[in-house]
């Protein structure tokens, strides 16, 4: 009887203490849902999404492209519904699995506070948040990769072809997602060679799994190189800035070459601010000091020799692929942009996370000052995210145009895209659509010539036009009533004017 009640006794604390183990996660995991779905639909698609929606919708024009797997999850996603809120709800279940698989990583590689607190970081994540309410790749580029990772971790503890092959497949995927997480290839290469230097059969099944991504990946090596040139063009300073190519408009201004700085301030962004440089310049000190904070925790954890060997794997995965992304950088167009660096960032948030507990454990007060700081600096991080909005507002357009429209309307869409696509998602209208990918020289002969080839009607037009000049709208005017009825920023401005002919007026008076 005795030993009953001792074996009962026993069974319950063993349920209570997995039940403490389960908690912690799991609230990450709620609040990580909760900023990810909160105001989720708020924003318009823009330009990006739009495309990703496209290119899933048409999916078999688009197998072939550099990132297809996001488009075919895209695709039987859209099978269950269509709203902006659903669409983006797919990025957003593939971030939150992610925060429980750096978790899962974090644990693996060093111990269960700093898998949390790896969670925490991701989970709050202004940047993660962004792209967890995106209708692309990175929430789903990221899943892959830390999978792969995990994979990779099993096989670097104890190598065998289930972990080996699982590592393959999911770097595969994660290519497929994302063309630059091919370079996790490199940290993972040198981390399983050099463990494994004196074992030739286990290098041997390694190299088989490299050689399996390759081939699987084959079909699209040449689409990603002749996209990744466009992408690239050529050296600094080459874009031609009105061009659109299969991989995205490049309708952006070059940002400058990273430098040493940008490299130390980068865990700052990717933890709390991935907005560029405030206004205030108070708070601008306030994160570029929090910026050194973490940058130094991060060096704590890196060059105390007691640390784990196994963080060294986290330092590899998290900073040899910012190598060759930093060197390219200079050469060519720049590629330091928070949302092509992040695969990195769930491998630094364990190296962060592991320099904050060696600071608690050693000095109890400033880790509790360096939370505080924390906190402050997510919590602004956070509220400038949900409070301000940076998405290029296609839905109003489309919007207006419906409102406004009448019988015998036609839309013009001159926003410098061979295919209409916030129309085609947005739109549910009946007017006639002619599509201008080109537009006029900045002229008044030029301007005329093309204002005379609008369509002919006796209604009204609904122009939607691309940075629109005064020399543009000033030889519009003599031909119609120009009515401004809304304008988005979109890498530039996109305007929609309401065009009356002068002949109509006449008419009607």
């Amino acid at each position: 009887m005795m030993k009953e009640k001792i074996s009962n006794l026993t069974k319950s604390q063993s349920k209570s203490d997995l039940l403490w183990q389960i908690i912690p996660i799991v609230l990450i995991l709620l609040l990580a849902a909760g900023l990810y779905i909160y105001q989720i639909g708020t924003e318009s698609l823009w330009k990006d999404e739009l495309l990703s929606v496209y290119r899933a919708k048409y999916l078999k024009d688009y197998i072939f492209v550099p990132r297809p797997v996001s488009y075919i999850l895209l695709r039987g996603w859209m099978l269950f519904g269509y709203s902006d809120s659903w669409l983006r709800g797919l990025s957003a279940v593939f971030t939150v699995v992610s925060v429980f698989l750096v978790y899962r990583l974090g644990c693996r590689l060093v111990n269960k506070p700093v898998g949390l607190i790896s969670a925490l970081l991701m989970a709050v994540s202004p940047l993660f948040i962004h792209h967890a309410q995106e209708v692309r790749m990175y929430g789903i580029s990221i899943f892959f990769g830390l999978l792969g990772t995990l994979a990779l971790t099993s096989a670097l503890e104890s190598p065998n072809k289930f972990s080996i092959g699982g590592w393959a497949i999911a770097r595969w995927l994660a290519i497929l997602c994302t063309p630059l997480n091919l370079l996790l290839l490199l940290p993972d290469t040198v981390l399983f060679v050099w463990r494994f230097r004196k074992e030739k059969h286990v290098l041997l099944s390694f190299g088989a799994g490299l050689i399996a991504v390759g081939i699987l990946w084959f079909p699209w090596v040449i689409t990603v190189a002749l996209n990744s040139a466009k992408f690239m063009g050529g050296f600094t300073g080459t874009v031609d800035p009105g061009i659109e190519t299969d991989v995205e408009n490049v309708q952006v201004k070059l940002k400058s070459a990273p430098t040493i700085i940008n490299v130390l301030l980068q865990p700052g962004s990717f933890t709390a601010w991935p907005f560029g440089k405030p206004n205030s310049k108070v708070i601008f000190w306030f994160y570029n000091l929090y910026s050194v904070i973490v940058a130094s925790l991060i060096g704590l954890a890196l060059f105390k020799k007691r640390n784990s060997y196994k963080l060294g794997w986290a330092a590899a995965w998290g900073f040899l692929p910012l190598i060759p992304i930093f060197l390219v950088s200079q050469i060519s167009r720049s590629l330091w942009v928070d949302r092509y660096l992040m695969f990195t960032a769930p491998y630094i948030f364990i190296i962060l996370a592991a320099g904050f507990m060696m600071v608690w454990h050693r000095w109890r007060i400033p880790a509790v000052a360096i939370a505080l700081i924390y906190f402050v600096a997510i919590a602004g991080g956070v509220k400038r995210y949900y409070s301000v909005l940076d998405r290029e507002d296609w839905r109003g357009i489309v919007q207006l145009i419906q409102t406004n429209e009448k019988s015998g309307d036609i839309i013009v869409w001159s926003a410098r895209e061979v295919i209409p696509r916030a129309l085609n998602h947005y739109y549910s209208g009946s007017a006639t659509i002619e599509v201008r990918s080109e537009q006029p020289q900045d002229d008044p002969q030029a301007i005329e010539s093309w204002v005379e080839s609008l369509p002919k009607t006796q209604s009204r037009l609904l122009l939607v036009f691309a940075n629109p000049s005064s020399t543009l709208l000033s030889g519009i005017e003599k031909e119609f009533k120009v009515e401004q009825l809304y304008k988005i920023y979109a890498r530039g401005t996109v305007e929609l004017f309401l065009l009356t002919p002068h002949t109509s007026e006449t008419q009607r008076k």
